[in-house]
C-alpha cells in the first residue's frame, strides 16, 4: 500500500504533517477527516527524493514543483478579497491553505509562521524566491500603514498587468517562430530529400549541370553529410551564449547593444518604460519614499544597463535633485516620460502620473509588437519563396538544359 505525505490542520488550528498508508488519496482524506484533522494537501512517497521534498513546519517551501507566477498572483487577489472583507489575517490564509494544490500548500507554510509570530512580510520573505523583494517590502509598507488590503490589491493587479504584457510579448512572436522554424524545415527537406532524387537523373543524361543547379546539389549533399553537426554546432553555440551572458559583464555590454538595435532598442525602452512607471506609482502610492520605491521599481527591468543607470538616479534622488533630471541624464528614458514625471514632482503627484505613464507606454508597446509582426511575417515569406523558388529554378535550368541537348 503506498504511503502519503500529508500537510493537515488538527483540532486546535496548528498545521501539522505527518506519513500514512492509504490506498489512494481520497481514503487517506476520509481517514484523515475521521480523526478530525482537515488535510490541506498530499503527495505519495516515492524515493527518498521525492521524501526530501517535505517541509518541516514553518520551514521554507520545498516541494517538486515551485507555485507559477500566475498561482502567486492568484493567491495575492484571493488573500486581498478576504482580507478587505474583514477577514483577519490568519483566518484568511487558513481559507486559502485550504485544498490539496501548491497554492494551498504555501498558504499553509506562511500560516505556520504567522501562527508563530512573524508579520506576514517576514513569513513571505522566509519563502526565499518565491515572493519577490519587491513583493515582501510592499506588504511590509501595508503592514506598516495599516493598508494591507489595499496593497494587496495593488500588488495583485501589478503583477496581473506583468503577466498580460509577457504574455502579449511571447504570443507576437510565437507565429514567427512556427514560420521560421517550418520555412527551415521544407528548405532543408528539398535540399536532403528532393533535390539528390533529381542528381542521379542528370548524372545518368551525362548532361553538364547549370551552375546554379550545382551549387543546389552541393548544398544538399552537405546538408545530408554535415546536417546533424551543423545542428550539434547550433545548439552547443546557444549553451555557449547563454552561459557567457549569465556573466554580469558580458549581459551588461549585450543589454547596451540591444538598445542601439533599430527595431528592438525602442522595444526595450518601452517596456522598460511601463514597467519602471507601474512599479514606482504603486510603491509611492503605499508610501514607500522615492529612493526606496525607485530602487525596488528597477528590479523589475530586465534589462540591465537600463537597470544600473538606476544607480545613479536613486544618488541624485538622495542628493535632492529631484527624479525627472537625473532619469533625464541617463537617456535611457523618452522625453516624454521624463516631462511628465517632472510635472508630478511638481505637483505631488508622483504615484499618479507614473500611473498614467505606464497605460501610455503599455499601449504603445502593444502597438509596436503588432506593427513588428507585421513586418515580420511578409518577410519570412518572402524570404522562404524566395529559397524555395530558386531551388525549384536551379532544377527547372537543369531540365531545360537536358531537353536542349535531347534535341
Amino acid at each position: 500500500m503506498p504511503v502519503f505525505a500529508y500537510k493537515a490542520i488538527d483540532g486546535s488550528g496548528a498545521v501539522v504533517e505527518g506519513r500514512a498508508e492509504a490506498a489512494d488519496e481520497a481514503s487517506l482524506t476520509t481517514k484523515l477527516e475521521a480523526t478530525g484533522i482537515l488535510p490541506l494537501s498530499m503527495a505519495p512517497v516515492r524515493s527518498q527524493a521525492g521524501r526530501s521534498g517535505s517541509t518541516a513546519g514553518g520551514g521554507t517551501l520545498r516541494r517538486r514543483r515551485g507555485p507559477k507566477s500566475g498561482e502567486i498572483t492568484q493567491m495575492t487577489r484571493e488573500l486581498a478579497i478576504l482580507v478587505a472583507a474583514g477577514q483577519p489575517l490568519e483566518q484568511a490564509l487558513v481559507t486559502l491553505s485550504i485544498g490539496t494544490g501548491t497554492v494551498a500548500a504555501l498558504a499553509a507554510q506562511v500560516l505556520a509562521r504567522v501562527r508563530a509570530g512573524a508579520s506576514l512580510s517576514a513569513a513571505l520573505e522566509e519563502q526565499g524566491p518565491v515572493f519577490p523583494r519587491l513583493y515582501v517590502n510592499m506588504v511590509r509598507a501595508g503592514e506598516s500603514s495599516g493598508t494591507l488590503d489595499v496593497v494587496l490589491e495593488r500588488l495583485a493587479d501589478l503583477r496581473e498587468r506583468g503577466e498580460k504584457t509577457r504574455e502579449m510579448v511571447v504570443s507576437a512572436m510565437l507565429y514567427p517562430a512556427i514560420l521560421i522554424i517550418v520555412s527551415l524545415s521544407s528548405v532543408f527537406l528539398l535540399l536532403t530529400f528532393v533535390v539528390p532524387q533529381f542528381e542521379t537523373i542528370f548524372k545518368d543524361a551525362g548532361a553538364a549541370l547549370p551552375t546554379p543547379t550545382a551549387i543546389v546539389i552541393a548544398i544538399g549533399r552537405f546538408c545530408q553529410d554535415y546536417g546533424w553537426m551543423v545542428a550539434l554546432g547550433i545548439v552547443a553555440a546557444v549553451i555557449v551564449v547563454r552561459r557567457i551572458l549569465a556573466q554580469p559583464g558580458p549581459r551588461l555590454a549585450w543589454d547596451r547593444a540591444m538598445l542601439r538595435l533599430p527595431l528592438i532598442g525602442p522595444l526595450v525602452r518601452t517596456l522598460a518604460t511601463a514597467r519602471f512607471c507601474r512599479t514606482l506609482s504603486t510603491l509611492v502610492g503605499n508610501g514607500v519614499d522615492l529612493p526606496s520605491a525607485i530602487a525596488l521599481s528597477r528590479d523589475v527591468v530586465s534589462n540591465t544597463a537600463v537597470s544600473a543607470a538606476m544607480e545613479t538616479v536613486i544618488t541624485g534622488v538622495r542628493q535632492g535633485r529631484g527624479l525627472a533630471d537625473p532619469l533625464a541624464e541617463t537617456g535611457l528614458f523618452p522625453p516624454l516620460a521624463v516631462q511628465m514625471l517632472r510635472v508630478g514632482e511638481e505637483t505631488g503627484r508622483i504615484d499618479m502620473t507614473s500611473a498614467h505613464i505606464a497605460e501610455a507606454y503599455e499601449r504603445k508597446l502593444e502597438a509596436a509588437i503588432k506593427r513588428l509582426v507585421t513586418l515580420v511575417e511578409p518577410a519570412l515569406i518572402i524570404v522562404l519563396g524566395l529559397a524555395v523558388g530558386g531551388i525549384v529554378m536551379s532544377i527547372l535550368l537543369a531540365v531545360i538544359s537536358i531537353n536542349d541537348l535531347a534535341f
